[in-house]
């Protein structure tokens, strides 16, 4: 994922189970990275929804890419 994308947490998302996200909620990437002292370590987001709530170094898979077109369906 890059920065700037719009993403939402998966459903499945233990995360998204877990905080008081709310199921439809978007946020942008702000930024995107691995940790280089980890063999193998998955890709890291930080990310910013509109309620000012960031997650910071979540893991990459733990989000879904929003296609902008069908955003505001």
């Amino acid at each position: 994922m890059k920065t700037g994308q719009r993403v939402r947490l998966r459903a499945a998302s233990p995360i998204a189970k877990r905080d008081e996200m709310a199921a439809d909620a978007v946020g942008t990437v702000i930024c995107s990275y691995r940790v280089r002292a980890r063999v193998g370590a998955p890709e890291r987001l930080d990310v910013k929804f509109p309620s000012n709530t960031v997650m910071w170094g979540v893991a990459a898979d733990e989000f879904e890419a929003v296609d902008e077109a069908r955003q505001f369906v």
